[in-house]
């Protein structure tokens, strides 16, 4: 098996569509050896911001010299970006053989009269089997779905569990209220294991306290028992000052754009204090070095400036109104034609509205992914909500309209997918809108 007929095999389990539940993982887990016994590793989860947080904490960890890994997904371009030890993806030779050694036991599980596996428990095996047998000192995984039931809620005791902003998504199998959807991602929380939360609202506030009472977990709360003040914004990255539990650290710089992903810091920051309470040695230099190299491809990533071209992957109302804001205070004044595209499972209507107040237009496409929402549905929404829109379907020719829409000295966001924006990202080269 090669690297192509990996990924293949890896796709092909798509077809068994998104199931909830452990027992499949437990399986695959006691097959291979139960890798995930063999990491220290820290758990995020949470609606929005988990990616961001999960590459900072990477980047700090690497920083203070550690062999991380770093499990996160959707991949934008290749599946090896899902699975990263010391920033680097994973080989896809490595990967090939990981995923042959996963065929073996889904083949055996399937003799056996067993359910078989997603795409995302197979990944996620992969990851545990990958990180444990290369040594992977500390593991950042990120949730896929929820937490209770997610995949990766497999390790009996994490370092630190982190809950990033919970918002209202995924309704059709976390719930249809925020205390239902906090239930589920505050489900990642552990015996005895500190759990550090984001600014919530505070019905999820109220449901993250509860677990952590229920579990024994000490909560710290950015916002509360730590803090950020002085937040400046600039194109050119992120500025604030961090009320941490051993004190401040003042005049922090971020490589990530937006105010928002100063809370996000705020998180990774907070995991850092009880990583260090845990035994492990990162001193304040090499916060700040991974703060300011910190990078997470696709969120408000600036690809160019004649016109300016912006990725953003929000995909609900919560992180679009987020992306809005910072559009708006980065690039205060600008109008922006959109470039969107929807999966169909979203609240499509909630994303166009909280956009529509900084549309110039809106192109809507189809992401690369058989869940889209049809572009047409997506320009209708787009219309009602006071917008001009046209139809592509064709993501390089939408996105070549949007361009020409804008002109030279406009500014154009493509948004609403991660599925979207990997494929635009790769079209373009270092320069090409300078």
């Amino acid at each position: 098996m090669d690297r192509d007929q990996a990924v293949a095999y890896l796709e092909s389990l798509t077809r068994f569509g998104i199931r909830l539940g452990l027992e499949r993982m437990h399986y695959l887990l006691e097959a291979l050896g139960h890798p995930e016994r063999r990491l220290r590793v820290v758990h995020v989860a949470g609606t929005n911001g988990k990616g961001s947080t999960c590459a900072i904490l990477d980047s700090i960890l690497r920083a203070a010299g550690y062999r991380a890994g770093l499990y996160t997904s959707p991949h934008l371009v290749r599946y090896e970006e899902r699975i990263r030890l010391g920033g680097a993806p994973i080989p896809g030779g490595r990967l090939a053989e990981l995923v042959a050694c996963v065929r073996e036991v889904v083949e055996r599980a399937a003799a056996e009269g067993r359910e078989p596996p997603t795409e995302f428990e197979a990944g996620t095996a992969i990851m545990y089997a990958y990180f444990a047998e290369e040594g992977a000192e500390v593991v950042v995984q990120e949730t896929g779905l929820g937490g209770r039931l997610d995949a990766t809620n497999v390790v009996p005791a994490p370092l630190v569990c982190v809950l990033t902003a919970i918002g209202m998504d995924h309704r059709d199998r976390l719930g249809d209220t925020l205390a239902a959807i906090a239930a589920e991602k505050a489900g990642i929380v552990k015996p005895g294991v500190p759990v550090v939360s984001a600014p919530q609202e505070p019905e999820a506030a109220q449901v993250v306290a509860r677990a952590a009472a229920r579990a024994g977990s000490r909560l710290i709360r950015v916002g509360h028992e730590v803090a950020v003040e002085g937040v400046a914004v600039s194109p050119e990255g992120t500025r604030f000052d961090y009320r941490g539990l051993s004190g401040w650290e003042t005049d922090l710089r971020l490589g990530l754009l937006g105010r928002h992903q100063a809370e996000n810091a705020a998180c990774a920051l907070a995991a850092v204090e009880v990583l260090r309470e845990r035994g492990l040695t990162i001193p304040e230099e090499a916060v700040r070095a991974g703060l300011a190299r910190a990078r997470w491809p696709g969120r408000l990533e600036v690809l160019g400036h004649r016109p300016l071209l912006v990725l953003d992957g929000a995909h609900n109302p919560h992180g679009a109104a987020a992306l809005r804001r910072s559009l708006e205070e980065l690039w205060p004044g600008r109008l922006f034609v959109f470039v969107l595209g929807v999966l169909a499972t979203k609240d499509a209507r909630g994303i166009v509205t909280a956009l529509a107040p900084l549309a110039a237009g809106v192109v809507a496409t189809c992401p690369d992914s058989g869940r889209a929402l049809a572009p047409a549905e997506l320009a209708r929404l787009a219309e009602e909500a006071g917008c001009p829109a046209l139809v592509e379907p064709a993501v390089p020719v939408a996105v070549r309209r949007a361009l020409d829409w804008a002109g030279p000295t406009g500014a154009v966001c493509v948004a609403g997918s991660l599925y979207l924006v990997g494929r635009v990202r790769p079209l373009f080269a270092p320069g090409d809108l300078t």
